[in-house]
């Protein structure tokens, strides 16, 4: 018995070293505003770090708002990170008329090519489709930590050039999961307090209403507040842009701030269980003017929210494994 035991041990540890040796890459798309908040560096930073590791393949990280200064942010981050040619644009129109502390300092400090003149910038709807199109179908991982309005378009979107399907069948055939960092949880029914839903409402209610395939809404607020990350970027030496946008959006050295564009990160990466509480019955009922609540009926199978920790990490060990992530730095 002794020896069954021992030699289905070793099969078993065979077993699941081959198959994590067989494990692919997720192929993703990073969706930011990339102007506001300075959360959404930190979160591209660990998304780049967990692609130097094998975990992520990024196919694009288009922009969600229409800042001037945002996409060339991005190909900064993109480029100090090794990956100078992922594509990016922005969306025909939207609403969101917000500012940055950090976007345009970004953008002249450190190299990209990636036009400043935004008449010159590229359609981020045309970024989608070309992503989606050259992926096996049920691949791929959608990620958005700002504005919903690049998936509504791409969802009204037709056939063209770039792919038969039209962007519904796209995104229903090729798309794994929807991760959206959506607010507060359960509820956000203030219409005053910021959130990513209401800077562009109208794309948030149609683009979750008609969306065909999973959503998994991560939380905002207390939760992202007790999971901070930032003050330890301070300590890295050299340049080193996820730094530097804490520097600016905090007018001198990198402090801790929320880290809820981050937690979206690292659930599309690490999956939904543990450390994570996932609540599974119900649906977000998302309001005209973008607040939202978690109603419990009637329950939609294909949404889901996290907000919490399930007990087996403390937020301190996420934070700092979060962290760890955010001061990653580019393969030589």
């Amino acid at each position: 018995m002794k020896f069954c035991t021992t030699t289905f041990g070793l099969l078993l540890l065979m077993f699941s070293t081959s198959s994590l040796l067989a494990v692919e890459p997720l192929p993703v798309i990073f969706d930011t505003d990339m102007e506001s908040d300075c959360d959404d560096s930190g979160a591209l930073a660990i998304l780049h770090a967990l692609a130097d590791r094998g975990e992520f393949r990024i196919l694009a990280t288009p922009i969600s708002a229409r800042h001037t200064w945002s996409g060339p942010c991005v190909d900064a981050i993109n480029t100090w990170f090794g990956r100078p040619d992922l594509p990016i644009g922005l969306p025909a129109a939207t609403p969101n008329k917000q500012g940055s502390r950090y976007a345009a300092t970004i953008a002249k400090e450190f190299p990209h090519d990636f036009p400043d003149d935004i008449s010159q910038q590229p359609a981020a709807l045309a970024v989608y489709r070309q992503a989606l199109a050259g992926e096996k179908d049920g691949s791929v991982v959608v990620i958005t930590v700002g504005d919903v309005t690049n998936i509504r378009d791409l969802l009204l979107s037709p056939p063209d050039d770039i792919s038969s399907l039209s962007g519904m069948e796209l995104a229903r055939t090729k798309v794994k999961c929807w991760y959206c960092m959506g607010t507060v949880y359960p509820a956000d029914l203030d219409p005053a307090a910021w959130g990513n839903f209401k800077m562009d409402p109208k794309a948030t209610v149609e683009a979750v209403r008609d969306w065909p395939g999973e959503i998994v809404f991560t939380g905002a607020g207390v939760f992202a507040d007790k999971l901070s990350t930032g003050a330890g970027l301070a300590q890295l030496e050299g340049k080193n842009p996820i730094r530097r946008v804490y520097e600016l959006y905090y007018k001198g050295t990198a402090k801790d701030r929320h880290s809820a564009d981050q937690i979206t990160v690292m659930v599309a990466a690490r999956g939904t269980g543990s450390p994570w509480k996932q609540v599974r019955t119900g649906h977000n009922h998302i309001f005209e003017n973008g607040t939202h609540e978690w109603r419990e009926a009637p329950n939609d199978p294909r949404q889901s929210y996290i907000a919490a920790l399930d007990g087996t990490a403390t937020y301190e060990e996420v934070a700092a494994e979060m962290e760890a992530l955010m001061k990653h730095q580019p393969k030589e």
